[in-house]
């Protein structure tokens, strides 16, 4: 059987990664307050825990962890029709998160503002970042081309063996020692979803009462994390390799959690089309345009009221239009059923979260609180509802294309533009301080640093997708 793709979970999980980029490239220090991570608000950048809210930024990696969940069933589902054994699934989720953690490991090592060590950097510096971008792909690449097992095995290992000795020669020059906290948190908090992610699914796939029942004693545990001399304290601090695993990292299983149920909607939607001898087309009327307007409206009023702690309007008005879609749904000529239940799942979790939003201060994404899982796993099924809309039923290529694309290739998208783009772009002299003082002379000139280095990145992402030059784990 063939594997089924979503092409809209594609372009979520492009767009995740193309904002995530942005938020990372633009000059944020010129910038207003809601254009960086609300708890590190500009010029400075320095962390504030006393401050709540979120804003678009705090987005972006939960909707990137959904859109992993939501992977789940695709990429196991299709596994497992297959005959493939649940051990055997099991045993290649530990694999990935072995091979996610190197690939945080090497990320880190490489990045040119490690290896500069403080001081500016320079062209070796640079050359270094693109030989390590380079040797990525003898590590993951899925080499679309005829060779013997053999070769690809002896390309892979000489990646493995180079990299080892650069990440060695990176901790103990100057008489340093290896280090292995020194790695990418955000790749490393991907592998242990990537790990214990996959396995609670794997074991509750034909249970799904099972996974949510996990949540409430991972919420017991972190909730009384504080409490001196429990068992609940010692279970949460423990760790037998803390530069590889922490139980706090299982907290975005509340994320990956309720993705993993968007994705069994849109698998069997998208197999039940499939399975059609003749699949009908897809139509839309004025209500398919309404449900893609008010989903992003949703998302984009919460931003804003949450970020101004406009609390008690926010709720209502979400409220509002939570209801508003649900009744406009059935109005659709396609996708009605399939899209009625990710906008229930996604109305759900945001009301939730809303309701739960004064607990702990309120909303923040560091440290983060329960009512951001699930405010921003609601918002993440709406940005769904959106994508699918736009890629499946108005067949907008033209606009989701780039994020497709590029979410087919997740890896290189993260990376290109810290360890190509940027690279290039010193190398040559566009990128270096002089042409950097330009763009810090207005917040736009700022903004548009940002989107020049993502666009670029995300088009290089697009381009190995388009000659289909994958990153695997």
């Amino acid at each position: 059987m063939k594997n089924l793709r979503a092409e809209s979970l594609d372009a979520l999980r492009g767009f995740a990664i193309f904002m995530m980029v942005l938020s990372g490239s633009i000059l944020t220090w010129v910038l207003p307050a809601w254009m960086a991570h609300a708890q590190c608000p500009p010029p400075s950048g320095a962390f504030d825990p006393s401050v709540y809210g979120i804003t678009w930024v705090d987005l972006v990696f939960p909707f990137f962890l959904f859109s992993m969940g939501a992977a789940y069933p695709f990429a196991i589902g299709s596994r497992l029709k297959r005959g493939v054994a649940k051990g055997k699934l099991i045993i290649d989720a530990l694999w990935r998160f072995v091979k996610l953690t190197y690939f945080a490991l090497f990320l880190y090592h490489i990045n040119p503002w490690a290896l500069s060590a403080g001081q500016p950097q320079t062209a070796a510096d640079w050359l270094i970042t693109l030989a390590g971008f380079v040797l990525l792909f003898a590590i993951y690449l899925r080499i679309p081309y005829q060779l013997n097992p053999w070769v690809r095995r002896a390309i892979h290992w000489f990646g493995v063996a180079v990299s080892a000795a650069i990440m060695y020669w990176v901790d103990t020059r100057n008489g340093g020692e290896v280090d292995l906290f020194k790695s990418n948190i955000i790749i490393l908090v991907l592998a242990n979803m990537a790990a214990f992610g996959t396995i609670i699914y794997i074991l509750t796939i034909n249970r799904p009462w099972a996974r949510v029942a996990v949540l409430p004693f991972l919420m017991g545990i972190i909730l009384c994390k504080n409490l001196d001399s429990t068992w609940q304290q010692d279970v949460f601090n423990w760790s037998p390799f803390p530069w590889l695993y922490r139980f706090d990292f299982l907290k975005y299983l509340f994320i990956i959690i309720p993705g993993t149920f968007a994705g069994e909607y849109l698998r069997s939607w998208i197999s039940s089309r499939a399975s059609e001898t003749t699949p009908a087309p897809l139509s839309y009327n004025w209500a398919t345009a309404l449900v893609c307007i008010l989903s992003a409206v949703l998302i984009g009023l919460n931003v804003w009221m949450l970020f101004d702690r406009i609390l008690l309007a926010n709720f209502f008005v979400s409220l509002a239009i939570v209801l508003a879609i649900r009744v406009l749904i059935p109005f659709m000529p396609s996708a009605s059923e399939f899209l009625g239940k990710l906008v229930t799942l996604g109305g759900y979790l945001l009301m939730l979260g809303l309701v739960f939003e004064a607990f702990d201060g309120g909303v923040r994404k560091d440290p983060s609180t329960f009512n951001y899982y699930f405010i921003t796993s609601g918002l993440a099924c709406y940005c769904l509802t959106a994508f699918v809309i736009l890629c499946d039923i108005y067949r907008a290529r033209f606009i989701t294309a780039p994020f497709s694309l590029s979410g087919k290739n997740p890896m290189i998208a993260y990376v290109a533009a810290q360890l190509f783009t940027m690279p290039v772009l010193n190398l040559c002299h566009i990128g270096d301080a002089y042409t950097l003082g330009f763009f810090e002379q207005s917040p736009f000139l700022g903004f548009i640093h940002g989107f020049i280095i993502t666009s670029l990145s995300i088009l290089i992402a697009a381009m190995f997708s388009r000659i289909k030059w994958f990153w695997r784990t």
